[in-house]
């Protein structure tokens, strides 16, 4: 295995052990011991069935965000945990060849089960870490108040039993109804996943019209370093909501941006609200917030794309990321050009 490939699957498995503890396995044995009613025998230790290996498969667990595990890792699925398999090719993530998605003890018409694994397998771009995407994507999709587990034997389910066909449909979990979340591609940049609430921002009255800066090359970086600004007025929370969804799920381009760092100042009913965030760029989410306030500048979101160009820039990127916000606050109109 390549080195980049290793420090690549290394880092993605440190991220998915971070969000999903014990929920990634290193085997389907492992989640099968794990069920109560399981005659599978146990990994011979924890650390065993905590060491995944880097070159696959992985599998991970997939159950709603609020359900309590008791420290024993069991979970009220009486025939099966449905779990998602990811098979990996060779040069994944930094090669063209996609990953496999499998799911295994899912009830659901088989017809939708193959259009969910279609759409995994779609998401994949090189340098695109899949884990927590298709493990976020699998979460939204399966209810589980309808789609239980399944006999451990049988990955398939047969339309024709007279135990009826499950849907496909939003959870109703508190983490999943009525949000949509966008999971970077990588994990590598330390970047925030984002959860939106699906009625703000499918609401045409929160609508913002953005003004998005020249693509600006920062001196001594690498050939394909770039920053973007996109400003926009806001005056409240909604307004931000809608903006930062607008760029993320919209904008190809910026949804694959190292960094979108952020700060954003509004006044309503007499109160001042005000807020930033790195996006894993640390240190710029202030320096944002410290611009809009030496500024002077009310009602605004700002935020800066950041495409990584190989090169580290050292203190010297916080110049060049005001700078490029600065640009964004004149040609936006809340700055004079000279001040």
């Amino acid at each position: 295995m390549e080195r980049g490939v290793r420090d690549r699957r290394a880092e993605e498995i440190e991220a998915l052990q971070a969000y999903y503890g014990n929920d990634l396995r290193r085997s389907l044995r492992d989640v099968r011991s794990m069920s109560p009613t399981s005659t599978s025998p146990p990994p011979k230790s924890e650390s065993e069935a905590f060491d995944i290996p880097l070159e696959g498969p992985w599998f991970l667990r997939i159950r709603q965000t609020n359900m309590e595990d008791d420290g024993s890792g069991d979970i009220n699925f009486s025939l099966g945990t449905p779990t998602l398999e990811i098979r990996l090719p060779p040069c994944y993530p930094l090669g063209e060849a996609r990953p496999e998605p499998i799911l295994h003890n899912v009830m659901m018409n088989p017809q939708l089960k193959q259009q969910l694994l279609r759409e995994l397998t779609e998401m994949y771009e090189a340098e695109i870490d899949v884990g927590i995407l298709w493990g976020e994507r699998c979460r939204e999709e399966l209810s589980f108040g309808e789609l239980t587990g399944v006999n451990e034997d049988a990955d398939e389910y047969n339309a024709n039993s007279n135990q009826g066909t499950a849907s496909l449909m939003k959870s109703d979990g508190d983490n999943s109804k009525g949000i949509r979340t966008f999971i970077p591609p990588t994990t590598r940049y330390s970047q925030t996943i984002r959860h939106f609430p699906v009625d703000v921002i499918t609401n045409s009255k929160y609508q913002r019209m953005m003004v998005h800066t020249l693509p600006f090359h920062p001196p001594k970086s690498g050939p394909s370093e770039i920053m973007i600004a996109h400003v926009c007025t806001v005056t409240c929370i909604e307004h931000v909501q809608w903006a930062l969804a607008e760029l993320l799920f919209n904008d190809k381009k910026v949804s694959k941006a190292t960094h979108n760092m952020f700060a954003y100042r509004f006044t309503s009913d007499g109160s001042h609200f005000s807020d930033n965030d790195d996006d894993g760029e640390k240190g710029s989410g202030s320096k944002l917030a410290s611009l809009l306030d030496m500024c002077h500048v009310e009602n605004v979101l700002v935020v800066v794309s950041r495409w990584f160009g190989g090169s580290l820039l050292g203190p010297a990127r916080f110049k060049w990321i005001a700078g490029v916000a600065k640009d964004g606050l004149v040609q936006g109109g809340f700055l004079a050009e000279n001040k």
